[in-house]
Parts: C-alpha cells; structure tokens; sequence
C-alpha cells in the first residue's frame, strides 16, 4: 500500500504524540475520518523543525483516537532535493497565483518573493491560504523543507533582497540564453498578466538582468512561470538525497 506523506511542526526522529488541538486537530482528522487508520498502519513525516531536512520519517501508528495519535518511528527515506532558485512574482489573480506557488513548490524553489507590479491586479494575498497550498504540494511531491514565502514587496524593495543572478521573462527576452550560464543561485522574475512595464524592465536592464524568453507566443502568468521555471531547473543536477 503506497504510504502518504504529511508535514507536522514538530522535531523528527523519536516517539510522537499529536493532539487534537491546532495544526494536530487537521492531522487527526485526515489520519482518523479521511484515510481511517488503524493502530499499526504508517505515514511519512516530515518536518522543518529540528529536523534532518535529508530524510523523511516513516513512523507507525501505535494509538489512535480522536483526542491524541501515538507514533513511534520505524526507519527514514530519501527526500527530494530543492533548488536554489528564487521566484519573484508580480501578484496575478488569486487563482492563478495559487497555481503558481503549488508548481513552483513542486519543482523545488527555495524561495517565493510576491511584488507588486506596475500591471499587478491585486493589492495582497491570503497568506494562511498559500501558505497551506505550499505545505500540501510539498506532502505530495516528496520535497523536505516548505518554500519561505516574503511579505508582498515593491519592485524596488526586492531588488535590495537579492544578490544573486536575476532573470526576467520577457517578450524583449532571447532564448537558449541560459545554456552557457554555470548551475548557480538565481533569481527569476516573472511578470502579471500584461507583462512588466518598460519603465519595470528598464529598471531591470540597469541591475544587468538576464532577460529569457521561453517561447514564440505570448503565455499567461501561471504558463510563463511554470515553463520557466522548468527551463532553469535543467540547470542543475537531478539529485536524490541517498
């Protein structure tokens, strides 16, 4: 039976009590009504907090009720490795930012960066709602550690954060560019729907900006940030932690 995987804020590694109160009372609820498990059935675990961010924990389900879940660890498996890649996204429809957080989650970025662009149609996010999307992409994708998610930041505030090499998709942008570059952090930057302002990519060309273009057609935002993000990631080593 193929084992699921679940994140718990909590040090890995010894005996574990989870109780019906917080984040525990959502686990109890999957483990008890939704997966129904019984003493003896086994979960993954994987955790943040104190923990060997290699592996993850399979533990087995010594007790269960709906006030407490007892666990005692049984052995560690391989995570998934993340990538040094920094995602700066202008805000886009809720939607569609939400997409965009599970697949950049999924294809390991260590860090998303919401801007407000000049063309950005919203003003914030519900961070409780994307902070939950990261945390169930990363369950699902077998990744060890969740993406840190900033504040919502100016353009110009960003571009202080960062010291690495920053890329912009852009339709003035030239593709192949990345073939000769080295596997190095970098930074994408990825616009709202109707792209970034010339003023926007002004700015960029003037912080010596790679600008990448991924395709002949004009992609939505969701599109463009999942194709180049996928694009960048061929930049480095297939890994599996062993």
């Amino acid at each position: 039976m193929r084992l699921h995987r679940f994140y718990i804020h909590k040090p890995l590694g010894e005996e574990l009590v989870v109780e019906s109160a917080g984040e525990g009372n959502e686990l109890i609820h999957q483990w008890a009504h939704v997966f129904r498990y019984t003493s003896g059935d086994e979960v993954i675990l994987f955790s943040d907090v104190d923990a060997d961010t290699q592996h993850d924990y399979v533990y087995t389900i010594t007790l269960i009720s709906q006030q407490e879940v007892r666990l005692a660890p049984s052995r560690t498996i391989p995570q998934a490795s993340t990538l040094p890649i920094t995602l700066v996204m202008a805000l886009v429809k809720k939607d569609t930012f939400e997409t965009i957080v599970r697949q950049a989650t999924e294809l390991g970025v260590e860090r998303i960066i919401p801007v407000q662009a000049s063309r950005s149609e919203k003003k914030n996010l519900n961070f409780e709602r994307i902070f939950a999307i990261s945390r169930e992409a990363a369950e699902q994708c077998g990744r060890g550690t969740l993406p840190v998610i900033d504040d919502v930041r100016r353009v110009e505030d960003a571009l202080t954060l960062l010291a690495c090499t920053s890329i912009v998709g852009s339709l003035h942008g030239t593709q192949g560019v990345l073939d000769e570059l080295p596997s190095q952090p970098c930074a994408l930057w990825v616009g709202p729907e109707g792209g970034w302002t010339d003023e926007e990519e002004v700015l960029f060309r003037e912080h010596n900006f790679i600008f990448l273009r991924c395709a002949d057609t004009v992609l939505k935002a969701d599109t463009a940030a999942t194709a180049l993000l996928a694009t960048l990631a061929t930049r480095f080593p297939l890994q599996k932690t062993q």
